[in-house]
Order: C-alpha cells, then sequence, then structure tokens
C-alpha cells in the first residue's frame, strides 16, 4: 500500500507519519508533500492506494486534481482540515475526513476503510455531531 501524506505544515505532515507508522498496516512507502503542484506530480507519478490531505490542496488545486482522479484507476482520498464545516462538503462528496488534531484511532479506522473500501457516513453539518475523541 502507498500512501502519500499531504499538508502545507512539514509539522502537521511529520505527525501524521509518525502515526501511520504506528498503526498495523502494511505499507510500501509513506510520501510527502506541500498543498501545491509538486502534490499532484507525486500522486500521478506514484498512484497511491490512499491520500491524507489537507482540504487546502482540494481548493487549491481543484482542476488538476480533476485529471489525477480521471486517470487513477484506484485511491482513496482522506482529507483533513480544523474546519468542520470544510470536512462536511467533502464529506458529503464521498471522500473520509479527520478533524485535525487527528487522533491515532481515528487515522487508524480512516485508513482501515480505505484499505477496504468502505466510506463513512457523514456525520458533520446534518447531524451537527463530529467525531468521537
Amino acid at each position: 500500500m502507498k500512501i502519500i501524506l499531504v499538508d502545507d505544515k512539514p509539522q502537521m505532515r511529520s505527525e501524521l507519519k509518525l502515526l501511520l507508522e504506528t498503526l498495523p498496516f502494511a505499507y510500501e512507502a509513506i510520501l510527502e508533500a506541500a498543498c501545491d503542484s509538486g502534490a499532484i506530480r507525486l500522486i500521478e507519478r506514484h498512484n497511491p492506494d490512499i491520500i491524507v490531505t489537507d482540504a487546502k490542496l482540494l481548493i487549491s488545486e481543484a482542476s488538476a486534481l480533476e485529471r489525477v482522479n480521471a486517470s487513477q484507476t484506484h485511491g482513496t482520498i482522506i482529507v483533513t482540515s480544523s474546519y468542520e464545516f470544510i470536512l462536511d462538503a467533502f464529506c458529503k462528496g464521498g471522500m473520509d475526513t479527520l478533524l485535525k488534531p487527528v487522533a491515532k484511532e481515528e487515522l487508524k479506522y480512516a485508513v482501515l476503510r480505505a484499505a477496504n473500501g468502505i466510506r463513512q457516513e457523514c456525520l458533520y453539518g446534518e447531524l451537527g455531531v463530529a467525531p468521537a475523541r
């Protein structure tokens, strides 16, 4: 399993990578990128199984990501953000979402759902409920 972490803050990428490395999943690589066109190139080059990305990438590089999605044959996007209203929008679009700071157990279950192709039910907004911490 190839995973790409995308966040504009190197500290957040480091924290997420450390969390991922402690989870009981076999992975081939955990690659990192900032929220820019470099992330798109990394995604195109490596065709990851899972992309854990800050919502900023999806907002700032939306047209590039549409091209990537059209060419990708598999893969799951897990969106992270500090803002629940942003996560609500992505969750309704079918993406799994994690509220920052990301808890280890939430990341574990999001990766498990991604690896198994299971989508989390959207709890933000319409129910007014955030994930358990």
